[in-house]
């Protein structure tokens, strides 16, 4: 596993980071765009810092996974199996949010940056719908236990 301190580190480097793309998005100015639409100017910089920490992160989990189900394997490969199913289902959810999703172009006053084509708009929508399932999907798993052991 990895050692305490290096994860504090690790941390310490991502907060700052954030607060220095936080900075420059809120206090590097504005420059007003031909239709007279205050912009910050470090709103593209803000994203790929944002788009740079999702796929770290998605990477991480992935690799983490990987990692866990293998040493999982070795002890007990139906256990393994079993517990990499919660990771099929969330992937087997996000793509059918994926499917939903929308790619119409947004009409957005003042923005002509790159992020207003179909894969972003779909990702965007996708990342919604799935946040909206899971929210949903945790709410009734709530209530439905409840019932259960009020019944009980």
């Amino acid at each position: 596993m990895i050692p305490a301190k290096f994860s504090k580190y690790i941390f310490y480097l991502l907060l700052v980071v954030c607060v220095v793309a936080g900075g420059f998005f809120f206090f590097g100015g504005n420059v007003v765009s031909a239709t007279g639409v205050e912009i910050p100017v470090y709103t593209e910089f803000l994203i790929v810092v944002l788009v740079a920490f999702l796929c770290a992160a998605l990477l991480v989990t992935i690799l983490a996974l990987i990692a866990r189900f293998v040493e999982r394997f070795r002890r007990s490969p139906k256990l393994a199996i079993r517990q990499v199913l919660g990771f099929f289902v969330l992937a087997f959810i996000m793509l059918f949010c994926w499917l939903c999703s929308s790619e119409t172009p947004l009409s957005l006053q003042g923005y002509s940056g790159t992020y207003n084509i179909p894969l972003w708009l779909k990702l965007t929508d996708m990342f919604l719908y799935t946040t909206y399932t899971l929210i949903g999907g945790a709410v009734v798993l709530i209530i439905g236990f409840y019932i259960v052991r009020k019944v009980r």
